[in-house]
């Protein structure tokens, strides 16, 4: 999902790691020339959907940090 928050881009995606059999939220952080300026991961969780949200929530966060 890529959305505009702020002057940034949020790109976030859930990626399934196939060891464990959980969700690893991600997320990239883009400045308005398109740079990458954070990127990360939350917890893992059992739910994509949960971990694609917390994703989305935690990269707010971090630009409201800033």
């Amino acid at each position: 999902m890529n959305v505009d928050y702020k002057g940034y881009s949020i790109i976030t995606a859930s990626e399934l790691d196939d060891s464990t059999n959980l969700w690893n939220g991600r997320y990239r952080i883009l400045d308005d020339n398109g740079i990458v300026v954070y990127e990360s991961f939350v917890e893992p969780l059992q739910d994509q959907k949960k971990a694609h949200e917390a994703a989305n929530v935690e990269a707010r966060a971090w630009i409201d940090r800033r």
